[in-house]
Formats: structure tokens, C-alpha cells, sequence
């Protein structure tokens, strides 16, 4: 689904996979579901903030009780969205969550003659 938005995707399904990689490359955002089938995703999270990753988290998961949102946001989740979820509510997070990590509340930067849509990922001059 992300691929057809033009995103470049790394996924695992394991949690101790997911720690590996998202400690070795700089993405621009983490999804990470809680239920793994080798590790708590609760675990995954507070493994990456203890190792100063500091790429923006959003957890997707069906896990949809208030409790379960509070505790992933507490251990350093950046937004929490349940399934089944919408397609453009997903993108529309991811893009805002990016732009805020990148230092940016609007998705349009212009410069001089220079414009950038970060959200269509398009220049204009």
C-alpha cells in the first residue's frame, strides 16, 4: 500500500529484526505493530528510545483500548492508529508526522522562486 503512494519500504514481521534495522538506517518514520510474534512491540519501542533512536514511531495496531494507546504513547510512540484504519488517514499521519520531525508545520515550503510540496513530493520554480 505504501509503495503504490511512492514510499520505500524496509519491513520485517520480527520484532528483534525490526530493532536491528531501525537502529542501523536513518528512516524518516518507524510503523511498528505490537502484536510480533517474537517480541512485544511495547519491548521493540522502549529498546529503540533507550538506544536514542530518535525516528518518529507510529504504532499501528489492533489493539484499539484506551489503556493500550496511553502506554504506547508513554513509552515514546509519536502517534498511535488502530486498525482497520483508512488508507489516507495512514498517509496523511505519516506526512505530517515526517514533516514535524524535519522541522516543517506546513507542506509547502517556498523559497524565493523555489516552491517544495513535501506531501506530492514535487518542485516548482
Amino acid at each position: 500500500m505504501l509503495h503504490s503512494e511512492g514510499f520505500i519500504v524496509d519491513s520485517t514481521d520480527l520484532g528483534e529484526d525490526g530493532l536491528e534495522i531501525g537502529k542501523l538506517y536513518d528512516y524518516d518514520i518507524i510503523i511498528l505493530d505490537l502484536m510480533l510474534p517474537d517480541i512485544d512491540g511495547y519491548e521493540v519501542l522502549r529498546r529503540l528510545r533507550s538506544a536514542r533512536v530518535t525516528t518518529p514511531i507510529l504504532i499501528l495496531s489492533g489493539l484499539s483500548e484506551l489503556d493500550h494507546k496511553i502506554k504506547g504513547l508513554g513509552v515514546g510512540a509519536d502517534d498511535y492508529l488502530t486498525k482497520p484504519f483508512d488508507k489516507r488517514e495512514l498517509i496523511a499521519r505519516i506526512q505530517a508526522i515526517v514533516r514535524r520531525s524535519k522541522g516543517h508545520s506546513d507542506s509547502v515550503i517556498r523559497t524565493g522562486r523555489l516552491t517544495v510540496n513535501l506531501d506530492t513530493r514535487t518542485v516548482e520554480v
